[in-house]
């Protein structure tokens, strides 16, 4: 493989002047090298010494610890602070003290909200998410603020290709850089086939693979990914079994891995995210090595982690997902595609690449399909677009951001940011806020007249608030339909409402809607609930200024910002709500039900959250008992699990431990000290399973460190690192529960940790920042030092 490749389009970049300070929006196929553009500019930013914290945003949070750690190497040796924030425990505390943060982009918004530090140079990776249907009106959001604010020294944005980046570049203010296939310093060759037998195509393209070829194969599903892995290991034969030995290792980690184990002799494995995180970083690691030939996957694996695969295939370009709670198979949008078939011929890796897209014959002509396969051809994806009109989510968020930020606005204020988002920039029109919300409103929703036409026959029997927003009994007749006004749809059980799609209602939503919201006696809670769950079906139909003033009394009813003379100002809870990753109403919640609580315990706050952020009543009673069993230390194996996938229980832990860290926010803010110090050990407890007295030992992040050694060590009188530091490591071993080889490697590590902290805390003027710096070096729990 050569290793002295051009990259004709960082080329074309240092020419322009990107890599001295510039800004610029590059629209590039994958594998141009963009993000080595990217790197260097921040590269060169830090030896100048341009002022402010730098960043580069990414997607997803995979893709920042790549980032991170290629930095971390790129300037070892060096004073540079590097800090990595995903929006977990270890976010920086201060990112005014850093010179780079690689972030996600809500991430970084986070950031801005909490510090009003000094913006430097900012990449962009990804900019093209903006069209993204859930993260897209943050993503949006966070640029019209950075751009109606000028508070950014330079900006350069990536992007694939699609076919609107002329307009892109024109709302961001920067000029664009387009890329093509000739930029790439590996060839591609992209394409797709029609087939009656998608197993069978597959085979074929996967004959390479016999003779040392890798590949990687997308597939719609975890199931699907599991399935085709199997139907390979068998019909391709082969395998020399060097990765026989990884299945041992992976099963000593995680003993429920048995369906990818089993498959690793043969060279062939699935990854998905249901599987653990440390057997997902072990079959990546594994492939890296060359020590499997076939990686079967979900299109999570696009969006991250660079592999070496020669061969590219997209099995399935249809997959099944769930709109506005309806089912229904849908094609995978042409940018994704493109950027799976791209994970083929990455630079450096391998010398060549094909990328093949397999559509099943008799879905060829579908408008869908003709426009992915006119994209695979073009080697580019479709237009970008605005999703914020789509989200009254989106749009109050990004209200409270423009005041927060500001620390005090005006309507007028708010206006003017709005005016900067793409949304504005594509259909710019007049803001008013004269416009009647009714009015506006209930022309939208046409059936309501059916309503007023049954005088009377149709009507509001009552309604119950829950997680998800309101439940209402209509009546209608003789009969009652349940209607729920929900996070992110409005259903009802009659049997007409099936025949409707999104932005359309039956004659009974429309009568719990307009009552609701308009009728007399509604609590003022219900009311603006509904407004705001309306808000994620209708907002899209809703006047810019209707959905800007809705924002702001809701905001202001909330809590969130309170009224000055002329302006709004943020509280400290609109400032905990805004840099928060959840939805502003379980944020409103959470407030909810601390402002009365006297007093909590950790295991009290644990359930809290469990309840509040999950809406459905069964799932959340089949969490409340498998996270009771988790706290209590019982082993993963023998927890009745809430879902199917280990991985999903992970993940759902892990957003569990990040509403109780919403919890301690809200109530340090509230005045609710003790409160603010359960949630915080809730947090912890669910994030590792244990009890908050073993957090100072698990915490240390130490290899092969889990809970059953953890509550050995403390029950040897370990307390956390200085105990760990201090102790014989001989006399601490047991060749049952603590390998001496592991007690020698954590004492060693122990010491080097504790030695680093007595040195970081002794300047107290410099503190704080050592304190960052600790963390951010040893990646460990900050709570496990405090």
């Amino acid at each position: 493989m050569a290793k002295d490749l051009r990259f004709p389009l960082f080329e074309r970049a240092e020419r322009l002047g990107i890599l001295e300070g510039g800004s610029a929006l590059i629209s590039a196929p994958t594998a141009t090298g963009k993000s080595h553009v990217g790197r260097e500019a921040i590269r060169r930013a830090l030896a100048r010494r341009d002022p402010g914290t730098h960043a580069y945003l990414v997607p997803y949070r995979a893709l920042a610890e790549e980032v991170f750690d290629a930095f971390l190497d790129l300037f070892a040796g060096t004073d540079a602070r590097v800090r990595i924030s995903t929006g977990d425990h270890r976010d920086p505390v201060r990112p005014e003290e850093a010179d780079l943060v690689v972030a996600t982009y809500e991430s970084f918004a986070a950031l801005l909200h909490a510090s009003p530090f000094q913006v430097g140079t900012v990449v962009a990776d990804e900019v093209h998410l903006v069209a993204d249907e859930t993260r897209g009106p943050a993503v949006e959001g966070l640029f019209a603020r950075l751009l109606a604010s000028g508070r950014v020294g330079a900006l350069v944005a990536l992007s694939a290709v699609i076919e609107n980046d002329g307009e892109l570049a024109r709302w961001l203010g920067v000029p664009l850089v387009k890329g093509t296939a000739a930029d790439r310093p590996v060839p591609l060759k992209l394409g797709w086939q029609p087939t009656d037998d998608l197993d069978a195509t597959l085979l074929e393209h996967l004959r390479p693979t016999l003779d040392g070829e890798q590949a990687l194969v997308f597939c719609s599903s975890r199931t699907r990914a599991e399935a085709v892995a199997r139907r390979l290991a068998e019909g391709l034969g082969g395998g020399d079994g060097r990765a026989g030995g990884l299945a041992e290792r992976i099963l000593e980690e995680d003993p429920d891995a048995t369906g990818v184990a089993e498959l690793l002799p043969s060279g062939v494995a699935f990854h998905h995210a249901g599987l653990s995180k440390p057997t997902r970083r072990a079959l990546e690691l594994a492939f890296h090595e060359r020590l499997l030939r076939i990686l079967t996957c979900t299109p999570t694996l696009a969006a991250g982690v660079n592999l070496p695969a020669g061969i590219v295939v997209v099995r399935d370009v249809r997959r099944y997902e769930v709109v506005r709670g309806r089912g229904r198979s849908v094609v995978i949008p042409s940018g994704e595609v493109l950027n799976m078939l791209g994970r083929a011929a990455r630079p450096l890796q391998v010398d060549r690449g094909v990328g093949i897209a397999l559509v099943e014959r008799d879905l060829r002509n579908e408008p869908d399909v003709v426009e992915l396969r006119r994209a695979i051809e073009a080697g580019q994806g479709g237009v970008v677009r605005s999703r914020l009109p789509e989200s009254f989510e989106g749009t109050m968020r990004f209200v409270l951001s423009v005041v927060v930020e500001r620390g005090e606005a005006t309507r007028e204020d708010v206006a003017r940011a709005y005016e900067r988002t793409l949304a504005h920039h594509r259909a710019p029109e007049p803001i008013a806020f004269d416009r009647p919300f009714r009015e506006d409103l209930m022309e939208d929703i046409p059936d309501y007249r059916k309503v007023v036409e049954a005088a009377g026959n149709i009507r509001l029997l009552g309604y119950d608030l829950s997680p998800e927003g309101v439940h209402v009994a209509v009546g209608s007749g003789d009969r009652t339909y349940e209607v729920t006004i929900g996070v992110t749809t409005v259903t009802c059980t009659c049997p007409a409402a099936s025949r409707y799609y999104r932005g359309k209602v039956c004659k009974h939503q429309a009568c719990a809607i307009h009552d609701l919201i308009f009728g007399d006696g509604v609590d003022e809670e219900a009311r603006y609930r509904a407004i705001y769950n309306c808000g994620h079906v209708f907002s899209d139909r809703l006047d810019p200024g209707t959905r800007l003033a809705q924002s702001l009394e809701i905001l202001t009813a909330w809590r969130f910002l309170e009224r000055v003379p002329g302006a709004w100002r943020a509280t400290p809870l609109g400032r905990v709500a805004s840099a928060s990753a959840f939805d502003l109403l379980l944020a409103h919640q959470v407030a909810d039900r601390v402002a009365p609580a006297a007093e909590a315990t950790y295991r009290d706050v644990a359930r809290w959250a469990a309840e509040d952020y999950l809406a459905d009543e069964r799932q959340r009673g089949k969490w409340l008992r498998a996270l009771d069993a988790w706290l209590d230390e019982v082993d993963q194996r023998d927890i009745r699990l809430p879902v199917r996938y280990r991985g999903d229980f992970e993940r759902g832990l892990e957003d569990l431990s990040r509403v109780c860290l919403l919890y301690e926010k809200a109530a340090a803010v509230l005045g609710k000290p003790g409160i603010a110090e359960a949630a915080r050990d809730a947090a912890a407890a669910i994030r590792y399973g244990v009890a908050p007295e073993l957090v100072p030992v698990i915490g240390l992040q130490l290899p092969g460190l889990r809970r059953g050694r953890s509550r050995y060590l403390y029950e040897r009188g370990i307390r956390g690192v200085e105990d760990l530091a201090r102790a014989d490591p001989e006399a601490l071993a047991d060749p049952r529960r603590a390998p001496a080889s592991l007690v020698r490697d954590w004492v060693e590590r122990a010491r080097e940790i504790h030695q680093a902290r007595a040195v970081a805390t002794a300047d107290r003027e410099e503190a704080d920042q050592e304190f960052d710096e600790l963390v951010a070096r040893f990646r460990v729990d900050p709570d496990a030092l405090r």
